[in-house]
């Protein structure tokens, strides 16, 4: 065993190597390209929550790749990429996505899977589906593709667990339980049953053990293995804070953990390990699905960001809706993670606008609110209290430092610090890797000037 020292015990060493990337609102705010970006120097990426209703674009040269299942690292080559027990997958799409790499001449020898990372099944999405169209009028825009279905499971103790894929007398046993309840819920609700026999499902699970069963194990071992060698870990979040299943706008929200405290139960390691946590903040403000939204654009000023910004979803396709900064959110988001530093993505969309409007409180039946409230019926009356920043035309001198960027442009980034009290460290102008301003590098040892 390793001798305590117990003078360490006072506090996290300052060495400590972890770094996490949470996404500020409801999800698309480019956490992707900022993993990507900031994986250069990582050891390993780990993914500790969601499943493949959340999609990351990720731009490397004339290569686009969409990522829902596999973590951004993935592209990285040697880094280890990383899926978290909090994950739920679906191996049949997980599949597809594997062959998206192979046919650009990638490999998947660095991928690892936990062992208790639930799978997500046919009959879930069909459930999914059925549960939302008997919603109705309260419906909450899911996906459709079993993530809740899923993550019910787990709660109910009844799921598969990617270890089950090592274990086919497990699969058998479980499968003859659980089809015929499956089926008997479809019915009730009047869904499509699922079609799957014990044989054909023990089918399935031999071949998804045919393409990764030699990836899973026990990743939390490995993740505070990799933490005490002191190697660089770097944990992404897979949706934004504003959908989390506690402190989302409930219900309309998604089925896990997504704020800084997932990465403790999503991946097996203890809070006193995350030494730094990045915000990904857009420069405006997106959601896709219903719920409320206060400072949402509508007609042609909604269209327009929308168009300027290409704000359609990688998993749905669907347009996203479009608002200007709401500052309410991020500092709530900058509380329940205990944000250090915010990632700014898609600052470029903003360039060309005379003014530019950020909210900074609410006003909710007359009283001004600055903390973001759980109701969503005061969130539906709320009036956003906006302040007015002066615009800039163009980016046309950036030559990729921060001291090139347009004087309001730096404006509009310190009101943000000043209104949330957490500094910018990274600056997103563009898709592509070398579109990426890192004011302070300082996120691993490797890059400390």
């Amino acid at each position: 065993m390793k001798p305590i020292n117990r003078d360490s015990l006072l506090c996290v060493p300052d060495t400590m190597p972890t770094l996490a990337i949470i996404g500020a609102q409801w999800g698309d705010e480019g956490k992707g390209k900022i993993t990507d970006y900031l994986a250069e120097n990582a050891d390993a990426v780990v993914r500790f929550q969601g499943g493949n209703n959340a999609g990351h674009t990720i731009i490397i040269g004339e290569n686009t790749f969409k990522l829902h299942t596999l973590p951004s690292g993935i592209l990285r080559k040697g880094k280890l990429a990383i899926i978290g027990n909090g994950v739920v997958i679906n191996m049949a799409d997980m599949t597809e996505e594997a062959k998206q790499l192979t046919d650009a001449g990638m490999t998947l020898d660095c991928l690892r899977i936990s062992d208790r990372a639930h799978v997500i099944m046919n009959y879930h999405k069909k459930l999914d589906g059925a549960e939302e169209s008997r919603r109705g009028k309260v419906a909450v825009g899911t996906t459709k593709k079993g993530i809740g279905p899923a993550y019910q499971d787990k709660i109910a103790r009844c799921g598969f667990r990617a270890g089950d894929l090592l274990e086919s007398d497990l699969i058998k046993e479980k499968a003859g339980v659980l089809l015929p309840m499956k089926n008997e819920l479809l019915d009730m609700y009047g869904g499509e049953r699922c079609g799957c026999t014990v044989d054909k499902m023990c089918g399935m699970f031999e071949t998804w053990n045919e393409s990764f069963g030699r990836y899973i194990c026990d990743t939390s071992v490995l993740i505070n293995d990799m933490i005490d060698e002191g190697k660089n870990i770097l944990f992404e979040g897979a949706q934004g804070s504003m959908l989390d299943v506690d402190h989302g706008t409930y219900p309309y929200v998604t089925s896990s953990s997504t704020v800084g405290g997932g990465i403790c139960s999503g991946s097996g390691i203890a809070p006193n390990r995350i030494k730094e946590v990045v915000g990904c903040l857009k420069a405006y403000t997106t959601r896709v699905g219903e719920g409320p939204f206060v400072t949402e654009l509508f007609g042609e000023e909604g269209a327009y960001l929308q168009d300027k910004g290409g704000e359609f979803g990688t998993t749905t396709g669907r347009g996203r809706r479009c608002g200007w900064l709401d500052l309410v959110v991020a500092r709530y988001s900058a509380r329940l993670s205990g944000i250090t530093h915010w990632a700014i993505t898609k600052l470029d969309v903003l360039n060309g606008y005379e003014e530019i409007k950020v909210c900074v409180a609410y006003e909710i039946d007359g009283e001004i609110v600055k903390h973001f409230p759980a109701s969503i019926r005061k969130l539906e009356r709320a009036k956003p209290v906006y302040e007015t920043l002066k615009g800039w035309k163009d980016m046309a001198d950036y030559d990729g430092s921060y001291r090139s960027l347009p004087l309001e442009a730096k404006e509009y980034l310190r009101f943000i610090e000043e209104s949330t009290g957490v500094p910018v460290g990274i600056i997103s102008i563009g898709p592509e890797r070398s579109q990426t301003v890192d004011v302070y590098k300082k996120w691993w040892p490797a890059q400390e000037q």
